[in-house]
């Protein structure tokens, strides 16, 4: 049985919880000045990041990659929201989003972690 470092299991964690808010969006009150598009996109990314969770989990080599995308992804749809939110708890959820996403493609592309991917195969 292969070891799942650690990077990659903090990647699998925060993306999990991103993947997670972005699945609850909908059901939080609908901030005025956000397209109601925007929310239902996130919605389909969080399935999506979920489903890169799981990859990740189980050191499968596409997860890296789809991991990247849905975190680049969340990064750029969060970005307009630090500048632009329409309140103050809504730009600071923007910004952790975006620190957090960022994370996350570090903690994936670290030696350690493909290290990990590279031997799973």
């Amino acid at each position: 049985m292969r070891s799942r470092p650690l990077p990659v299991t903090v990647a699998a964690v925060l993306m999990a919880l991103l993947g997670l808010a972005n699945i609850a969006s909908p059901v939080f009150p609908d901030p005025e000045g956000v397209p109601e598009f925007v929310i239902y996109s996130g919605v389909v990314l969080g399935v999506v990041g979920l489903i890169a969770v799981a990859g990740l989990w189980m050191l499968r080599k596409w997860s890296i990659w789809l991991t990247i995308v849905v975190s680049v992804l969340n990064l750029l749809s969060a970005a307009p929201g630090i500048p632009f939110g329409p309140n103050t708890a809504l730009q600071v959820a923007a910004a952790v989003t975006v620190v957090v996403s960022a994370l996350i493609i570090v903690l994936v592309v670290i030696p350690t972690s493909r290290h990990a991917f590279v031997a799973a195969t």
